[in-house]
């Protein structure tokens, strides 16, 4: 195997087995380890092969960044006995897959790519995301693997996955055309060209004399003439209440009249954000019959400014 594939294998197979560990773990209440295991080249009809009896296939269509799908197999067994951890069982099997317990690994895995995507954005300088989730059971034959997964070789990274009361490998599946985009943004395709030669004495000797620093700016941050080009973007304002977490199963059991406890007590602040960044803290009012935000605290303009950079 090759220095750059072995690099590929460890950061991507890293990257989902840290990301399915931790949605795992934080959607069952129960610690999950897992690790990745170096993959190999098959044909879509050897991949029946990996798991006894029926399968679950995992299809993440990508929309931004990749063109492709990527896909996740398990053992249908062990498929069921983690959505039943998740709304909260002690993790009873199934002989199917049908209803809440479908969305409820659909929005696993949903999760599960939003982590390790932003993993993979960060290396590759660049947002990747997906459209959608597909969950569907094969069969244990190699006709309906070929069906889903089409001719040509595709890149298998094993995660095997071990917790209490289950035990199971996923196993990762990369088509090929869609691992050569994903080792290309990763600057792992092929190798770079040679550096140029150096340039002559004289050259270099100009190249590197010490160029003369601007001076720096001392006064203001808020110049009023670089200010005013950005005075019309427009950024997302949200009043926040508060917060909480949540089980799979305890989310599917909301009907209308349910009641969510926040994390905040009837008399503390209510925060102002602004992109994400809490810039202000306030009180809920009504207005004219709409409800508003009247502030108690801010930040300065100088660190509005800062935050929202």
């Amino acid at each position: 195997m090759e220095a750059r594939d072995t690099e590929l294998f460890q950061k991507v197979g890293g990257a989902f087995a840290e990301s399915m560990a931790s949605v795992f773990s934080m959607l069952t209440g129960r610690e999950f380890q897992m690790k990745s295991v170096p993959g190999e080249m098959m044909e879509a009809a050897a991949i029946a092969a990996l798991h006894e009896g029926t399968g679950i296939l995992v299809k993440a269509n990508y929309q931004k960044g990749l063109n492709g799908t990527l896909l996740f197999t398990l053992p249908l067994k062990e498929g069921t006995m983690l959505v039943d951890l998740m709304l909260g069982g002690e993790g009873a099997p199934a002989e199917e897959l049908v209803g809440d317990s479908k969305d409820a690994l659909a929005e696993t895995f949903n999760q599960v790519m939003g982590s390790a995507n932003q993993t993979l954005s960060d290396l590759a300088g660049e947002t990747f995301a997906i459209a959608n989730v597909e969950i569907q059971a094969l069969a244990p034959e190699a006709a309906a693997y070929t069906e889903q997964l089409g001719p040509g070789t595709i890149q298998v990274i094993a995660l095997p996955t071990t917790q209490d009361s289950l035990s199971t490998t996923v196993h990762l599946l990369f088509p090929d055309l869609l691992l050569q985009q994903l080792k290309r943004k990763l600057g792992l395709g092929e190798t770079p060209a040679p550096p140029p030669e150096p340039a002559p004495a004289s050259v270099a000797a100009t190249l590197a004399a010490p160029a003369r620093q601007a001076p720096v700016a001392t006064g203001p941050m808020t110049d009023s003439g670089n200010l005013d080009l950005l005075l019309d973007i427009q950024l997302p304002v949200v009043v926040r209440m508060g917060q909480t977490e949540m089980q799979m199963g305890e989310l599917l059991k909301l009907t209308p009249g349910s009641i969510l406890e926040l994390n905040r007590s009837a008399d503390s602040p209510v925060e102002l954000l602004v992109n994400g960044k809490l810039i202000a803290k306030g009180e809920v009012v009504v207005v004219d019959g709409n409800f508003a935000f009247r502030i108690t605290e801010i930040d300065t303009r100088a660190a509005r400014i800062r935050s929202l950079a």
